[in-house]
């Protein structure tokens, strides 16, 4: 189960590992059910890793324009398990519902709730 926590905003908020050259940093995400991609990440973390850029993917942004975005590839540790995900390049870093995929989210949907990711049997 991964633990996280309703934030000032309303935002659920939770932190994963990244993986990069054998050692572990932590991220904090905002899960986005309105994004339905793996993950997102900063510049700031690219920039960081020195990630190289793999592809181009466009996409449906929230106020419903097309643009194109830049992707990287990242592993993150998901359930305890290292997961090598295709990431877009936006401002902040999210998870998204592919991500989500095969779990189920419980919230206490106050400011300092408690947010939970469980991972359902398959």
């Amino acid at each position: 189960m991964i633990n996280g926590k309703i934030d000032f905003n309303l935002e659920a908020i939770v932190e994963l590992g990244i993986q990069n050259a054998g050692a572990i940093f932590k991220q904090r995400f905002i899960v986005d059910t309105g994004f339905n991609g793996f993950v997102a990440v900063p510049q700031s973390l690219v920039d960081k890793f020195g990630l190289p850029l793999r592809d181009v993917q466009q996409g449906i942004t929230a106020d419903g324009r097309s643009s194109f975005f830049d992707t990287v590839e990242v592993t993150v540790l998901w359930h305890d398990e290292a997961r090598t995900l295709q990431a877009q390049i936006l401002d902040e870093a999210l998870i998204g519902t592919r991500l989500l995929r095969g779990c189920r989210i419980g919230a206490d949907w106050i400011r300092g709730g408690l947010f939970q990711i469980e991972k359902l049997e398959s």
